[in-house]
């Protein structure tokens, strides 16, 4: 018979035989109550707590990510990563001839490129999603994260997909210069002008046309759509008495006229993008710029050697921008700018950077068939063999990437490689150490 006291009990054995206890040995009944220190409401506040900072941890969580706890990201997550999640694995082979290096993106581990002759799109297992024909030879593909806009350079013909199927297949009044989507669906193209130098169509989700803008100066061959879709910036070039010049655009399509317009000297913007929601990164031939929509002026960064490659990452407000100091590409200098165009990271390193791609704080250069990542002290952090043919890589993670080669689709565990390729170095140099000793014996 249990002591009835107040408080909490537990099981106890009686002191005087309590030496080893055995529930397996010992009945149930032949065990007392012992008082314990904590009592019922100590235990309450307890559980109450970790589940408030449970809760808090969550609510944290999706706020840093709410940007892609959309309900079309989640269903899409649900029905390909949790039900569907039946791809063999990389690497797969590439749907095409070829696949440019622009035409590859990849958003939480979902794979979109288009070929030369296919659109597709792959999960994390390497499943084919989407397989869309493309209507013309040589295509382009824009991202917007889980949208897309495919157009043939200088053609006529543009489609509009989703990663699971096409939306919408539609004939520009123009040859195709440039274009952009949004990640709500909105779109812009830049076309040849009737009686313009160029002219700038954008559409609504609907494929509706809500704005249009003709440009008599400049023939525009770089435009960014902005990240709801509302506006974007164009931008140019010209010549000035026989000296290059480019005219950058800041359009909202609520407005007729430009809501900012600036003009850069001897120089041609080859890539933009919008790197948070008022300041737009502009990379060009000679140097990069940053234009803080609705202020007079740029903030612009002249290159201390050649150019070789550039990556935007809007997740952290900031681009980077690869130069090298040899005439081979090699040795190269990366540089990460916040969006004021002010230095956060400056490497250098040996490595050449064929392609380019930042993850946070962590950069990832591929030099031939070889990954590097250096973390922002400039350490190399990882080295993986990226297969023979490696064109393009994209990290996801400061420690894993997908590569694009000329005819597959990869993904690597850039940690486990390096760990791996370690472990390999030390048991071959274990090895020669014990022949050498062995040999002087």
């Amino acid at each position: 018979m249990f002591n009835k006291r107040n408080g909490r009990y537990a099981e106890t054995k009686p002191n005087k035989e309590r030496t080893v206890i055995s529930y397996e040995d010992m009945p149930l009944e032949d065990y007392e109550q012992e008082r314990t220190n904590i009592s019922p409401k100590a235990v309450k506040k307890i559980i109450i707590a970790v589940a408030i900072a449970l809760v808090a941890g969550l609510l944290v969580l999706a706020f840093a990510n709410r940007d892609k706890l959309s309900p079309e990201n989640l269903s899409m997550w649900w029905s390909y990563e949790v039900l569907g999640n039946g791809g063999k694995g990389y690497p797969v082979e590439l749907v095409g001839s070829e696949v440019k290096k622009g035409n590859f993106a990849v958003n939480q581990s979902r794979v979109a490129y288009a070929s030369d002759t296919s659109f597709v799109t792959l999960n994390s297992s390497s499943k084919e999603i989407a397989n869309v024909q493309l209507r013309y030879s040589k295509p382009v593909m824009k991202s917007g994260e889980n949208r897309f806009l495919t157009y043939g350079l200088g053609d006529t013909g543009y489609q509009i997909l989703t990663y699971d199927k096409e939306l919408y297949a539609g004939t520009a009044e123009g040859v195709i210069f440039t274009g952009d989507i949004a990640p709500n669906g909105n779109f812009c193209l830049v076309t040849e002008g009737n009686g313009f130098l160029s002219e700038l169509y954008a559409f609504d989700r609907n494929n509706n046309r809500i704005y249009k803008y003709s440009f008599s100066e400049y023939y525009i061959n770089s435009v960014a759509i902005n990240s709801d879709g509302s506006g974007c910036v164009a931008c140019g070039i010209t010549s000035n008495n026989g000296a290059m010049r480019t005219g950058i655009y800041v359009l909202d399509f609520s407005k007729e006229e430009p809501v900012g317009k600036y003009t850069i000297e001897n120089d041609s913007i080859l890539d933009s993008r919008y790197i948070s929601g008022r300041r737009i990164a502009l990379v060009g031939e000679n140097a990069s710029y940053v234009v803080k929509v609705g202020e007079e002026d740029y903030a612009s960064v002249k290159y201390e050697g050649k150019l070789t490659n550039y990556c935007f990452s809007p997740s952290t407000r900031s681009y980077a921008i690869a130069l090298s100091k040899s005439g081979d590409g090699r040795s190269c200098t990366l540089i990460r700018y916040n969006d004021n165009g002010d230095v956060q990271t400056q490497i250098d390193t040996e490595k050449g950077a064929e392609s380019f791609s930042v993850f946070k704080g962590t950069m990832a250069v591929l030099d031939g068939n070889t990954i590097y990542t250096f973390n922002s002290e400039g350490n190399i952090t990882n080295t993986c063999d990226a297969g023979t043919g490696a064109t393009a890589v994209t990290l996801t993670s400061d420690s894993t990437a997908y590569v694009l080669s000329i005819n597959q689709m990869r993904y690597f565990d850039l940690a486990k490689v390096t760990a791996e390729m370690e472990r390999q170095q030390r048991e071959q140099e274990k090895l020669e150490q014990e022949q050498q000793s062995e040999a002087g014996e």
